[in-house]
């Protein structure tokens, strides 16, 4: 009889600390794996966000080196002007106007065609502006990153851009921007893997230092 009293006495706290156990238990698992999936998440975002900024900052030099091929240097204004003068001689040259009226009509002509390439000059410059504002748009999450390295690579490719580096000098630090990003996406080793990992290579440690105390005892030896 006494130990059925024990049993009917305790059996209740002992109900009571196992139920309050598996609580914080499964409560601590649920926050964990809520946890991984988070940060598994913001790596994905932070993956996604860096291949759009350096998308976005390659579509910024291309945009600048074709408007510079298109509109700027000696051979497209000489390009401009022999069209322009192309236009012109063809208004001289028709027949159906003579003297002021053939004058008027190349004028003309040439304003015309001045006039349109001076409106794709503008859309090029335009277009590189509009892709220099994405590109600084989607910069803006990566430069208030977390981790340093991502925020400071970003911060280095976006000084790139505006300062007109050199291609080479852009892609080193993309280089740079998508190791700090691959770093900071990688998923950390758990602690317990680490001490494993850790207790596994200590005989290797051993060895090797034994074989360099060897190693360095064996000439005064000698």
């Amino acid at each position: 009889m006494k130990t059925e009293h024990l049993i009917a006495l305790w059996g209740w706290p002992v109900a009571l600390a196992t139920t309050l156990v598996a609580t914080a238990l499964g409560a601590h698992l649920n926050a964990r794996a809520t946890q991984r999936r988070d940060d598994q998440k913001a790596r994905e975002e932070l993956e996604a966000r860096a291949d759009e900024f350096a998308s976005a900052a390659l579509a910024v030099r291309v945009t600048g080196y074709t408007n510079d091929y298109l509109w700027n240097g000696r051979k497209p204004v000489l390009k401009a002007a022999m069209m322009a003068g192309a236009q012109f001689a063809a208004g001289m040259l028709d027949p159906r106007r003579t003297g002021a009226s053939a004058t008027w009509e190349a004028a003309a002509r040439s304003s015309a065609l001045l006039a349109y390439l001076d409106r794709a000059r503008n859309q090029a410059a335009a277009d590189i502006t509009d892709s220099l504002k994405h590109a600084l748009r989607v910069a803006m999450p990566l430069a208030r990153h977390a981790d340093p390295a991502v925020a400071s690579a970003t911060d280095t490719v976006l000084d790139a851009l505006l300062h007109h580096r050199s291609q080479a000098e852009l892609d080193r630090r993309l280089r740079a921007f998508r190791d700090a990003v691959r770093t900071a996406a990688t998923t950390p080793t758990p602690r317990w893997l680490r001490s494993v990992r850790w207790v596994a290579s200590l005989p290797t440690r051993a060895f090797r230092a034994g074989r360099v105390r060897l190693r360095r005892t064996a000439p005064s030896r000698a």
